[in-house]
């Protein structure tokens, strides 16, 4: 009979274990959720014109995608220059400023249109 107790001991324990480690894991996974890392950007707004002038003559960059949001509030567009791999983002808005979202080198082709 001491044999069965103590068998019964071991798997609670085991079980107090279990339950410590998925505890321990799951607040892990909710402190990371709960706070998010702020990304900072330099945001540059101009006039669309002046945006794809310079884009076009300046960089080498050549509209290559552009897509429009859901609620038809802006337009997103991608340059991407053939000789040198660099790009941009730039995003539109429906009064004709576009903000250079972001920019990059040494991008790659995926698939050919």
């Amino acid at each position: 009979m001491k044999k069965k107790n103590n068998m019964k001991l071991i798997n609670i324990t085991d079980l107090i274990k279990y339950f410590f480690i998925i505890f321990i894991c799951l607040n892990i996974n909710n402190h990371a959720l709960a706070n998010p890392k702020k990304i900072v950007k330099n945001v540059i707004c101009k006039e669309k014109n002046i945006f794809k002038d310079f884009l076009e003559n300046n960089q080498k960059e050549k509209l290559t995608w552009f897509g429009l949001s859901e609620d038809g509030s802006s337009i997103t567009e991608l340059y991407v220059s053939p000789s040198t791999n660099n790009w941009t983002i730039l995003e539109t808005d429906t009064n004709g400023i576009s903000c250079a979202t972001v920019g990059g080198k040494d991008s790659q082709k995926l698939m050919n249109n």
